[in-house]
């Protein structure tokens, strides 16, 4: 049975007021526990305005609750508040740098590593380390880009976007944030054109303008990056140098994918972009 407006509107107004187990929720919808189930993850998956968490998972006794996902309060302390002040402040990349967050996450829940680029047009942004990630990922894979020219980067003779088809045949959800426009056409058609043949589209894009360059992988690994440009001034090194921050403490991930899903609701789909790209008449 096809989910809904009003089916969705219900549900999320049950989880809105308190939490609710799928039997409470499949109870007032007069549905069995299955489709109360599948509803439930199809609207987590679309909007992103609720969440779930199983208590004695694997156990005849597991229950699965569902709760809302705030991300008008997305930060809970003052740190958080400041850094997101930052974020929404920001344009272009050198506008935020990620150390912002690194800085302040468990040692023993982050790395960081950095290294000198001497061709940046041939420069690959250390993708060997990104496609074990993305070629694990199970169920959603969240990017923040400034554009799209990353799913041409290669590793083993394979681009970047071969390795996003293989995740939406997995199942896997893509959703990213980039800029939209007639220069990037191309590659958001390319991107987009993942989706034919399912049933229903797992890769969505969305028009916003954010400083942050990142993934995050299954609300579990947040890898962000950044490349600073040196001033050729004494002292200073004289290279260009990338900086990579990998992030695996919970709360950290938890609140930059509230982040981006409060961005990504925000943002305008990228159907509704490009009619207006497309608007546009050539001289």
């Amino acid at each position: 049975m096809v989910l809904d407006l009003t089916t969705i509107e219900k549900i999320k107004g049950l989880v809105y007021q308190k939490p609710q187990s799928i039997n409470s929720i499949a109870l007032a919808l007069g549905k069995n526990w299955r489709t109360a189930d599948r509803y439930v993850e199809e609207i987590k998956k679309k909007t992103g305005t609720i969440k779930t968490m199983t208590f004695r998972e694997g156990t005849r006794g597991a229950l699965k609750i569902v709760y809302w996902n705030n991300t008008e309060k997305i930060y809970s302390t003052d740190i958080q508040e400041e850094l997101f002040k930052k974020i929404e402040l920001g344009i272009n990349k050198s506008d935020f740098s990620p150390f912002e967050i690194y800085q302040y996450v468990d040692p023993q829940k982050r790395e960081g590593f950095y290294e000198e680029i001497k061709h940046e047009k041939n420069y690959n942004y250390r993708i060997e380390d990104l496609i074990p990630y993305i070629e694990t990922s199970e169920k959603e894979i969240s990017i923040f880009a400034g554009n799209l020219a990353f799913i041409h980067l290669e590793h083993n003779k394979r681009k970047i976007i071969d390795y996003i088809h293989d995740a939406i045949q997995r199942g896997v959800l893509i959703k990213v944030i980039s800029s939209i426009n007639l220069v990037d056409l191309k590659n958001i058609e390319l991107l987009l054109s993942l989706n034919q043949g399912l049933r229903e589209p797992l890769v969505e894009i969305r028009h916003s303008i954010i400083p942050l360059r990142g993934y995050i992988f299954d609300t579990k690994i947040l890898r962000l990056g950044e490349v600073a440009y040196g001033q050729k001034k004494e002292g200073q090194v004289q290279n260009t140098i990338a900086n990579y921050y990998e992030i695996r403490d919970e709360m950290w991930v938890e609140w930059i994918e509230k982040l981006f899903w409060k961005k990504f609701q925000q943002a305008i789909p990228a159907k509704k972009r490009l009619e207006h790209i497309n608007s546009l008449k050539k001289l």
